[in-house]
């Protein structure tokens, strides 16, 4: 009996991380310490992805990057090098079914049932085929930066008055019950914001006077309850 066909399942933070590692360190040798160091992963489970990257020929047998992961660590040279990948890890069959960079999803999860898989495996497969078919470098980190960076800028909050302005105003308002002639929307006579309260604390001296303590008193009354002179 023919020996069923096996095709690469790696995590895109996988893809992305080891090549972000080969990009600082060239010469770096890739083993399961490393990367379950560097992507914060288990140690067995970084076995199998380094053999994983093994098996598409990005890492040697000591771990070490190849000549085409060479070519793959870099922008200018990244989509040659996938392309030379993927036709030798994927039959023909399935490049003409799902071309690269033009591959339906739910056709390449068809195909990898059809060779056996689960359903589940198989969109495993299907998501490893179309990481490595895109001829984008780290298209996955481009389209998630760019709404956080347009978003940021539509949510700037606005300048804010001064705390002491919007409260002498919000007292004013509440403590003459709109009587200064200000109108709604609807053109009924009344306040336009609901009333405040304010606690203040006041510290006074125990050696203050009775007049100095009526001073205080006067003063916040004009302050806070006062209307100004129009």
């Amino acid at each position: 009996m023919a020996e069923k066909a096996r095709y690469p399942q790696i995590p895109s933070t996988v893809w992305w991380g080891v090549r972000n590692v080969l990009q600082r360190t060239p010469n770096a040798t890739i083993d399961d310490r490393l990367l379950g160091v560097q992507l914060g992963v288990q140690e067995a489970a970084a076995r199998a992805y380094i053999n994983e990257l093994r098996s598409v020929g990005i890492l040697t047998d000591e771990g070490r990057a190849t000549s085409l992961a060479q070519r793959w660590k870099l922008d200018d040279t990244y989509a040659e090098a996938v392309e030379e990948l993927v036709s030798s890890v994927y039959p023909e069959g399935l490049l003409h079914v799902a071309p690269p960079g033009e591959g339906d999803r739910q056709k390449i999860v068809n195909w990898f049932q059809r060779e056996g898989l689960g359903q589940g495996a198989a969109g495993n497969k299907a998501a490893t085929y179309l990481l490595l078919t895109s001829a984008t470098p780290n298209e996955a980190a481009v389209k998630n930066s760019k709404p956080q960076e347009k978003g940021a800028a539509r949510t700037s909050a606005p300048r804010s008055q001064p705390a002491t302005s919007r409260t002498a105003a919000s007292e004013r308002s509440s403590a003459k019950g709109g009587s200064g002639g200000d109108e709604n929307r609807s053109g009924k006579t009344g306040p336009e914001i609901m009333p405040l309260n304010v606690n203040v604390q006041i510290h006074i001296s125990a050696d203050a006077g009775s007049e100095q303590i009526e001073s205080i008193f006067s003063a916040m009354r004009r302050y806070l309850y006062d209307t100004p002179a129009s």
